[in-house]
This record gives structure tokens, sequence and C-alpha cells, in this order.
């Protein structure tokens, strides 16, 4: 006997466009609400490089190479290049796994103080290999998701669902027909043949009571 779903096709309409409304109501939202310091909302490196009398005083985020440690210089250019002297860094670092060497990747939010020096109100450090190891582990993850995704599922196109796969591994590695399956249809053809075999034995006694 097969489980009907509680709303049917309807039902997974309406929860979809409820799911897509709540989605852009979420997004909206989270653009009206705070935003970390140090993501693009303050200008950057990309502008105050480039213009640096203009942002004299102002809040701004900067983000690049060490290329000298004591004091804290960065370099904001690829060329080593762009480059500014971070002050009170000791109190604004919140995540550093050693002291910083030239090469350190760091991002630096503060106010400038003149056209070379800015004043540190939070210094993040990151590493090479961090980043890597984030990029590599997602990707495994992602694909053993997507393995097990195929291999347990499939797509039920009449209805427009998932559903679990209806074969089992045999014993030689082939796939076989699910056994609840199996026993269904067994039941199924002993239901029907004991149906026959009674409908022939009425038919017989009604033509023999007709002789």
């Amino acid at each position: 006997m097969s489980t009907r779903e509680p709303f049917g096709q309807s039902g997974r309409l309406l929860a979809g466009v409820l799911l897509l409304i709540a989605l852009v109501g979420l997004l909206s939202w989270a653009g009206t609400a705070a935003v970390d310091p140090l993501e693009s909302t303050y200008p950057d490196e990309a502008d105050v490089t480039t213009a640096r009398d203009s942002y004299i005083g102002a809040r701004v985020v900067l983000g690049g190479s060490v290329v000298e440690t004591d004091p804290l210089v960065i370099a904001t250019q690829p060329n080593g290049n762009g480059r500014f002297t971070v002050v009170q860094t000791a109190d604004s670092f919140e995540r550093s796994t050693g002291p910083l060497e030239t090469g350190d990747r760091v991002t630096v939010f503060g106010t400038l103080v003149d056209t070379s020096t800015l004043g540190a109100e939070r210094t993040i450090s990151t590493d090479l290999w961090e980043t890597f190891y984030m990029v590599v582990v997602s990707f495994i993850g992602g694909c053993w998701v997507l393995a097990r995704l195929v291999r347990g599922w499939r797509i039920d196109w009449d209805r427009g669902v998932l559903v679990p796969r209806l074969t089992t591994p045999t014993s030689d590695g082939k796939p076989g027909v699910d056994p609840s399956l199996s026993r269904g249809d067994e039941t199924s053809a002993d239901g029907s043949n004991e149906r026959y075999q009674d409908r022939s034995k009425t038919d017989r006694h009604r033509e023999q009571r007709d002789r």
C-alpha cells in the first residue's frame, strides 16, 4: 500500500514559494543589519592607496602582506608598494597563530592617522594553509554528500520528488529487487491466483446445478 503525501503537489509548491519568500526576506534583512567592520563597507586598500590625503582621519580597512615586523609595516600591493605603518597592533590582535613574520597576510581596521600611518583598532592575521585547508575539506565533504545522494536516492519524475532507490546489492555485487517489493509482488500474485481458483470453482458448481 503506497503512503499518500499529506498535502500533495500543491503543498510542495506552496512550501517552495514560502521558502523563497523567506530567503529573499532574510537577504534583505541581512543587508540592513550591522556588519563586520572588516568587510568592505569601509574604504579599502584599493581606495586609500591611490588617494591617501582624502582619507586622513577616516576609518579604513587595509589588507596586505607584512614587509616589516618592528614596527609593523604592510604593503597593500603585490609588488611591495603601498606601504603603511600600523601602530597599536598589540591591543588590536584578535587571532594570531604566533609572532608575525615577513610575508604573512594581515587585515587591519582602524583610523588613517596620516598618509603612511594606520592606527589599528582590529587586526586579523591569516595563514595561507588555513584557507587551503578550508577549501580542501569543503570540497571533500561536498563530494561525499553528492556520492551518498546519488547512490541512495533517485528522482521520481512522475511525482517530482526525491525517493530512496528501491534496489539492494546482492551477494555478487549486482543490484537486485528490494525484498519488500518482492514479497509484496508474491503476495499480490498469490492473492490473485487464489481469487482466480475460487472463481473457477464457483463457476463449475453453477454449471453442475444448471445441468
